[in-house]
């Protein structure tokens, strides 16, 4: 036998107990005098009974007392580093939108500007060219080359030094055989 059925549903929201106010006193004064609603209460109590969870741990206890408040503390400084990132973003944009108003004046005039060509003959070097190699390394190249000493007042070499090759490779520092082809 089943609860009355314009109660079926309050029954099980009884026993849930979540009838409220008038709806909750209206059931209660029916529950009285109802055989078949009070077995069908019972009977959704003990099924619910079945499924009702076990109480809780005092480590469960205590997780769930600050749950609302580390969500929300974690949840904002979320938010916040998120707003420094885009803060960031847009001061390195603006940066960079500064810089380009600044220079890109002056870098499209020499990109407009004519270049200048340079006529100098590859072959000819000017005397501050060779001014960077030292002289022990000159000599060496020109005794291996078998080329007769450059004479240029301006190349750091005095007339009077003698860098000719007598054939002799003891003086060079053996890092090259003359037989060897560039």
């Amino acid at each position: 036998m089943g609860a009355c059925v314009e109660y079926e549903e309050q029954a099980s929201l009884h026993a849930a107990e979540a009838l409220e106010g008038e709806e909750a006193a209206r059931f209660q004064a029916h529950l009285e005098s109802c055989a078949a609603c009070q077995a069908e209460v019972a009977s959704a109590r003990e099924v619910l009974g079945l499924v009702a969870l076990p109480p809780q741990t005092p480590v469960e206890v205590r997780a769930q007392e600050g749950l609302g408040a580390r969500t929300l503390t974690a949840w904002r400084r979320e938010q916040t580093r998120r707003g420094m990132g885009r803060r960031a973003l847009g001061s390195l944009a603006a940066v960079a939108a500064v810089v380009a108003l600044m220079l890109g004046p002056s870098a499209l005039e020499r990109l407009k500007a004519p270049r200048p060509v340079v006529t100098t003959p590859t072959a000819v070097q000017s005397a501050s060219a060779r001014d960077d190699v030292d002289a022990e390394t000159l000599a060496a190249f020109e005794a291996w080359a078998g080329l007769d000493p450059l004479e240029d007042e301006g190349s750091g070499y005095g007339l009077d030094e003698d860098l000719s090759w007598d054939g002799d490779d003891a003086d060079l520092d053996g890092d090259f055989d003359l037989g060897e082809t560039l």
